[in-house]
């Protein structure tokens, strides 16, 4: 399928125009040195204007049966009657301008949604089963609803269930876009596509195929990308009356002067080349100077969306943050050293397999302590370890775990595990024998220029609306929102929540941006009037909803790209006059009979020319940051 495809973006890119221009060229040289006969070079002209510009010509016909005056109608009738009068080559040369634009742009807004169709692959298309006392692989599409599946370590959840034996952490953050694992026990609510990482656990099926999470998530989306409306280009906008006007003028010469020609030369000269190639151009030119900045951009409408974008949606996970667990504190008890704490903790947690268990040897190692093997290691899947080491024995996990082992606790060890809740983190308790002498707090970490970002989208944008939405709880979104600087979020929703925020903002007259990077913000991604995805570490189906991609992950490329919006639309109005001064004067010219149909077509692709011109200083524009300054980068606290 990818070749195909390639072959089709190569010939709209480079082959429509190529054998126009080459036509062009092949007439002009037969006519200049008189080579064959006259309708050669007049006939090559002409079937360059009818192949390159049968697209426009049928868009053409089919405005004026609908009873629409566009660009396209303006071309129709200045080329046909262009055509009329033999002018062939000036017809080509149009043709060919727009056909080069035209092809850029066509490029440029391509789209491959093959990720959204591949989605449903982080579906398995097998589950495990028992069947008596044997465990048999079966295809997905055998279970059935109320079918009991065994979910294995590095599996991904083929169904939506409720677990019925065994106990795991949980990677769901493609669906809800929790940061953390998840612990799943008894009872506990299973995602289709989710990862599950440690244990071994039971579910029995409560949706399948369809129904379940995942494939609503999909529906979601097409649902979300087939209403969103096109806007309309400003030159059709400006060519509802603008060509009633120029066809009676002509008319009016005509019957004057009854010269034919000198009424041709009026629809020529007026002719909105320079109209039609003044917003393609100018966000074509955007588009590559966000693109030397890492921020790919599928469609011109984006840039006129975005430019009225006046509240902003951000999903947390992946976006604000890294999606990582961090070790940002270590607290000892009774006066021990915090260093003695995270070696301890290192050393029962060295063989797990656990998110949090890996956060703590990372900053163990960042902060150079020896790690040695325990001489003796258990885990509790979704609980904590025991471990024995140096003859003593040690224990990590949450309270309720250490207390099972005998742990004691007093009233200040539980206040403290409290004071770190209420900042977002989560509080792993380290315990030696029976006396708890420590905890670790752990957090997803921000992104180092997550508060410049803010700041610049709040100049950019000249409001506060910046919401941040997530799946994690309450605690955790205020906790990220006070440091980075959103006055306002959303905690605990799940994809199609993110979805109804969004369509909620849009239904008070807001035009929405929002910026995602995984799975469950696909939804919101193809509704929003903007999508902005994290490229590096979003999904594909993230990045192919959006319709902008950041390829770095910088959030404040979100407030450049902002700024260039705004920028290419004082562009697209600046070239729109400068075709209305052209237009004017050449219409001016024209009515006095002071030009003729070649004559016409040159002063009207001055025109285009200064447009071009205009557009291509966009592509050294350099936007200005406006923000505190990075934030410095998370590090383990010892």
């Amino acid at each position: 399928m990818e070749q195909p495809a390639k072959y089709r973006e190569f010939a709209v890119l480079a082959l429509v125009p190529g054998i126009v221009g080459a036509l062009i060229v092949v007439s002009w040289a037969l006519a200049h040195w008189q080579v064959g006969p006259l309708f050669l070079n007049a006939g090559l002209a002409l079937v360059a204007t009818l192949f390159g510009g049968w697209l426009r010509f049928l868009g053409g016909f089919q405005d004026l049966w609908r009873r629409k005056i566009t660009v396209n109608v303006f071309v129709t009738v200045a080329l046909v009657a262009t055509l009329a009068v033999g002018e062939f080559r000036p017809a080509a040369i149009i043709i060919f301008i727009m056909a080069v634009v035209g092809a850029l742009e066509s490029y440029t807004l391509g789209k491959n949604r093959q990720s959204i169709r591949n989605l449903l692959d982080l579906t398995p298309q097998t589950a495990t089963v028992r069947r008596g006392a044997e465990e048999v692989t079966i295809s997905i599409g055998e279970v059935q609803v109320g079918t009991v599946v065994i979910i294995k370590p590095g599996e991904r959840v083929p169904v939506d269930g409720v677990v019925v034996a065994g106990a795991s952490s949980v990677n769901q953050a493609p669906i809800t876009g929790e940061s953390m694992p998840v612990e799943k026990f008894k009872g506990s609510e299973l995602f289709s596509g989710t990862l599950n990482l440690t244990g071994r656990v039971e579910a029995r099926a409560t949706k399948v195929g369809a129904d379940t999470t995942l494939a609503r998530i999909v529906h979601l989306v097409e649902e979300a990308q087939g209403i969103k409306a096109p806007i309309q280009n400003l030159a059709d906008r400006f060519t509802v009356w603008f060509l009633p006007v120029v066809l009676v003028l002509a008319a009016i010469v005509f019957m004057t002067t009854g010269n034919v020609k000198t009424a041709i030369s009026i629809l020529l000269v007026a002719c909105p080349c320079a109209f039609a190639i003044a917003t393609p151009t100018a966000v074509t030119a955007g588009i590559s100077n966000m693109a030397r900045r890492a921020v790919l951009v599928k469609g011109g409408i984006f840039f006129e969306l975005a430019g009225k974008i006046d509240a902003l949606v951000v999903d947390k996970t992946g976006t604000f943050t890294l999606g990582q667990p961090k070790v940002l504190d270590v607290v000892a008890f009774d006066g021990l050293p915090t260093q003695e704490i995270l070696q301890m903790a290192a050393v029962a947690e060295k063989h797990s397999e656990h998110p949090l268990a890996k956060a703590v040897l990372g900053c163990a190692k960042e902060r150079g302590l020896a790690v040695p093997d325990p001489d003796d290691f258990k885990v509790e899947i979704g609980r904590g370890v025991v471990a024995r080491w140096q003859g003593q024995n040690l224990a990590v996990g949450q309270a309720g775990f250490l207390a099972a082992q005998g742990v004691t606790f007093s009233a200040e060890i539980h206040e403290r595990i409290a004071a770190q809740t209420e900042q977002g983190r989560t509080a792993i308790l380290v315990a030696r024998g029976a006396q708890a002498v420590g905890l670790i707090a752990l957090a997803d970490e921000i992104r180092p220029e997550t508060r410049q970002a803010i700041a610049s989208l709040h100049h950019v944008m000249g409001n506060r609306n910046i919401t941040m939405l997530t799946g994690d709880n309450p605690q955790v979104a205020g906790a990220v929102a006070r440091e980075i600087g959103v006055d306002h979020f959303q905690a605990g929703l799940l994809p199609e929540q993110k979805q109804e925020f969004v369509k909620k903002l849009q239904s008070a007259g807001h035009t929405v941006g929002m910026i995602g990077d995984g799975i469950n913000d696909a939804p919101a991604l193809a509704l929003a009037d903007v999508g902005i995805a994290m490229g590096a570490a979003g999904t594909d189906v993230a990045i192919e909803t959006a319709d902008v991609t950041l390829m770095n992950d910088d959030l404040s490329r979100v407030a450049e790209f902002m700024w260039m919006s705004r920028t290419v639309l004082r562009r697209i109005k600046l070239n729109i006059f400068f075709s209305i001064i052209y237009n004017a004067v050449g219409l001016v010219l024209g009515s006095l009979g002071m030009l003729t149909p070649v004559v016409a077509v040159i002063f009207q692709e001055a025109g285009c020319v200064t447009v071009v011109l205009s557009s291509t200083l966009l592509l050294w524009a350099k936007p200005q940051r406006h923000g505190l300054g990075d934030a410095p980068k998370m590090r383990c606290q010892t």
